[in-house]
């Protein structure tokens, strides 16, 4: 049994001293009603609220059974004696405590009444929308009209749409209210003008119940009144988020990178949220300018956007950020265009100006493990941006041909830290060795075994061709030597420009600093 205990009936309320009950008289109920039906019919009639609004709940519950309790239920709409209750040492056992909760205060929306529990058990006894209930949306009593329209939104017959649109200009707030938010639950695109028109309406607890209702129809005509209403009350603001978030349109992309400039934080706040949300290329830029915002939580929205967009974490740092994504606009640009032999391609893009599409190139090269890319990317761990050299030692320890070891011995002095790592991980992944970074140890290591290192390396590839053959022995014929030419060529012209960029790009620099 629920351990109830009154933590008092509000001074306000009407107390019992009130007898509001069904309009129907209580003679009228049916003979041959069920007695659990006919008990609970009879409770609806009691003097006291509380027993009331219990009566209807348990009503609600019994399904098809209750059926002859829809017309008393009806006539009940206008109990709107307003409930307050405390439950504490509640009784989980009990299947009617999440029930008893609502209606005694345990959750948000803790103002009740008996009205409105026949409203919602009404709804979950009818399949349609009955005649009755359609005629109490025009009720000269305000609650009547308010719990009908609740009920009628709960049964989910679109047949209520047109009537209950009407009540989105009653006189009283509250019925204003509960009609869009039953409009939202029917989800009939019938109604989506009316809700953008209602979005004018002075009570912002209407509009955010139309900003709650736009969004459960997700309707395309509906994104310009949810993108205005960011900039509105803050409960309406959180209820157009909330909508956003569901819809997640594309379309409001551009207007949202307008708003991450709005005067007010927390529009800016909400705009920097929703672009992450809705992703795509076109909003890393403006997220990336969002992290320099003077307020805290609108460049934590970037950053944290940021991070679930990219799978990289470069914290608030800005500067960071941006390179990340030239990086990876220009993977995306550099992939766009591969075409047939991709090492060619990733090769040539070592040449590009654009430091991004270089570091890019040499990262993409160590995944490919061509040996044509050893000779290029020696020469780029000399390029001037250390991102550029970090990706190339990385790339020529992934492919592990002996040749790249001088170079990167001389990388492990490079002023970057990070080349420094990287030009060791590579060392130790194409010799076996683990030297530190002290290139004295690595140079007398590598004068040793020279030739071992060579030969385990060619050992490994003859291994790897002979594996590759075995797994696919028909799929082409030997080439015959002029087939390729064209290719090798190409290759041939690259590795020269390669092999000579970095010392015609030091040529450069010298003659600049004389002058």
């Amino acid at each position: 049994m629920m351990k109830a205990f009154l933590a008092g009936l509000l001074a306000a309320l009407v107390a019992a001293s009130v007898e509001a009950k069904p309009t129907i008289p209580q003679e009228r109920i049916p003979p041959e009603t069920p007695s659990d039906v006919r008990r609970y019919l009879d409770e609806l009639y009691s003097r006291d609220p509380v027993t009331r609004a219990m009566a209807a709940v348990k009503l609600g519950r019994l399904g098809d059974r209750a059926e002859p309790a829809i017309p008393f239920l009806t006539a009940m709409l206008g109990d709107a004696v307003k409930l307050e209750w405390e439950v504490r040492d509640p009784d989980v056992a009990n299947p009617l405590e999440e029930v008893k909760k609502r209606i005694l205060g345990f959750y948000e929306d803790q103002a009740t009444s008996p009205g409105t529990e026949a409203a919602r058990s009404l709804s979950r006894l009818c399949t349609a929308a009955t005649e009755e209930l359609l005629a109490a949306l025009k009720d000269s009593n305000a609650h009547v009209r308010r719990n009908a329209a609740e009920a009628l939104g709960g049964i989910r017959d679109r047949k209520a749409t047109e009537p209950i649109v009407l009540l989105l200009k009653d006189a009283e707030r509250d019925v204003r209210a509960r009609a869009a938010r039953s409009l939202g639950r029917l989800r009939d695109p019938a109604a989506a003008e009316a809700l953008v028109a209602a979005m004018k309406d002075p009570e912002r607890q209407v509009r955010r119940e139309v900003v709650t209702a736009l969004g459960e129809l997700k309707d395309p005509r509906a994104l310009p009144a949810l993108l205005e209403a960011i900039q509105d009350t803050v409960e309406v603001r959180e209820a157009a988020t909330a909508a956003l978030l569901e819809t997640r349109d594309p379309r409001a992309v551009e207007p949202l990178i307008v708003s991450l400039k709005h005067r007010k934080e927390d529009v800016r706040r909400i705009s920097a949220k929703l672009l992450a949300a809705i992703g795509g290329p076109r909003v890393i830029k403006p997220l990336i300018l969002a992290l320099k915002d003077p307020a805290a939580d609108v460049r934590f929205e970037a950053a944290s956007g940021l991070r679930k967009l990219s799978g990289e974490d470069y914290g608030a740092d800005p500067e960071k950020w941006e390179r990340w994504h030239q990086l990876d606009e220009a993977a995306r640009e550099i992939d766009e265009r591969l075409a047939g032999d991709a090492a060619l391609t990733y090769i040539a893009a070592l040449l590009n100006p654009n430091w991004a599409a270089r570091a890019y190139a040499a990262k993409a090269l160590g995944t490919l493990n061509d040996r044509r890319a050893v000779v290029p990317l020696r020469g780029v761990l000399w390029d001037k941006d250390p991102t550029v050299r970090v990706h190339a030692a990385t790339a020529l320890g992934a492919i592990g041909d002996p040749q790249a070891v001088e170079p990167l011995l001389a990388a492990i002095s490079d002023a970057d830290p990070e080349v420094q790592e990287a030009a060791e991980g590579a060392l130790r992944a194409i010799t076996g060795a683990n030297l530190g970074r002290e290139v004295s140890r690595w140079q007398e290591w590598w004068d040793e075994n020279h030739d071992y290192a060579f030969n385990r390396y060619h050992e490994k590839v003859a291994r790897d061709a002979a594996d590759e053959a075995a797994q696919h022995p028909e799929e082409e014929a030997p080439a015959d030597e002029t087939s390729g030419s064209g290719g090798t060529l190409a290759l041939a012209i690259i590795l020269v420009l390669v092999a000579v960029f970095p010392i015609a790009m030091l040529i450069v620099l010298r003659v600049m600093r004389r002058h």
